[in-house]
């Protein structure tokens, strides 16, 4: 099959990433091509390349489309008509905010073959677009796979407790609630402590970003980096924190947990339909409360048996999902899509 994969920019996300994943599962079996949606530069891309993808621009005659995050509606409702496409949704909350803004994106619904979600929760967040939907919905829950591919994997070196937080530096994933809770916390803990962040920089709020440039060396944003060095970074962390506002399935967290790191997140609604369990496999917030994550922090980085068994009970939810090979189950439903369009086209 000729397969184009519909990805959205080729910087580091969870998405890209996921998208990537894909992408090598399905080389080995098909042609595949993959088209940006925004194009740039980015550490993807690169890997897109060293499999020897190619890079197109415009949405040539293909057997199959599969559409990478909520943003790509618009062509999702274009291309449906005339070819089959799975739509392979990362958003959760975010994704009705999105669709308010960009109306557009709403007749993917209608025009897709099939809708792929990560989490139970999302079925819940687009029930009302789902409602008259003719799509088949699947969830599937993925992971990164990436990490078992270094043999030596090693920790970044450090001086002091290491907080890592990575992801695109953006007002949904609230990193700023990270360095406001470091700078909450008694002087003498905050001065054994560095917080790394890891990925694109689009915003940062004004009382954060002035913590930055005051204390760069306790604060470091590093950008975009490679995989292996992203992981090693994660490796060597004391806790790791996604405070977002907003998420579905994030590859961090799993991340993390086979790396034995303790986890901090905001409390989503999400991470419940995952097995996420405050005090038990992670620690938890309210989304924007910077006085209880400071504490939960400082709770890991004093607590060695707190550490302990939290980090414990995170990995042994991983390796439960391992048993399940997501790329498995999404190339029989790529086998699936095709035999779909076969029978249509001898008339059945």
């Amino acid at each position: 099959m000729k397969i184009l994969l519909l990805n959205d920019e080729f910087y580091t996300t969870g998405a890209s990433t996921a998208m990537l994943r894909l992408a090598e599962r399905l080389v080995l079996q098909h042609e595949v091509i993959v088209m940006p949606r925004i194009d740039g530069q980015g550490e993807v891309r690169k890997k897109f390349e060293e499999l020897g993808i190619p890079i197109v621009h415009n949405i040539d005659a293909v057997d199959l489309i599969v559409a990478n995050t909520l943003m790509a509606g618009a062509l999702v409702a274009e291309a449906g008509p005339k070819c089959p496409v799975i739509w392979w949704i990362h958003e959760a909350e975010v994704g009705r905010d999105l669709i308010l803004r960009f109306p557009q994106l709403a007749p993917g619904f209608r025009q897709a073959s099939h809708i792929v979600f990560q989490t139970e929760y999302q079925r819940k967040v687009y029930g009302s677009f789902l409602f008259d939907s003719p799509a088949t919905v699947h969830v599937m829950p993925f992971w990164n796979n990436a990490i078992y591919q270094y043999d030596n994997l090693l920790p970044a070196p450090k001086q002091k407790k290491r907080i890592v937080c990575i992801g695109t530096i953006e007002p949904r994933k609230r990193m700023e609630d990270t360095i406001m809770a470091v700078d909450a916390m008694p002087a003498a803990l905050r001065s054994e402590i560095e917080v790394v962040f890891i990925g694109k920089y689009l915003q940062l709020g004004e009382a954060a970003r002035k913590l930055v440039d005051a204390f760069p060396e306790r604060y470091r944003l590093l950008g975009e980096l490679a995989n292996e060095e992203t992981l090693s970074y994660l490796a060597s962390a004391d806790a790791f924190v996604l405070a977002s506002y907003s998420e579905s399935q994030p590859l961090t967290i799993w991340e993390a947990f086979e790396l034995e790191v303790p986890v901090c997140l905001s409390d989503l609604e999400t991470y419940a339909h995952i097995g996420f369990r405050h005090a038990r496999n992670v620690m938890m917030h309210p989304v924007g409360n910077i006085e209880m994550l400071s504490t939960n922090l400082q709770l890991l980085l004093t607590s060695e048996s707190l550490r302990g068994a939290v980090t414990k009970a995170g990995k042994s939810l991983l390796l439960r999902n391992l048993t399940n090979d997501w790329t498995d189950a999404f190339d029989r439903l790529v086998y699936r899509v095709a035999a779909e369009a076969e029978i249509k086209r001898l008339g059945y």
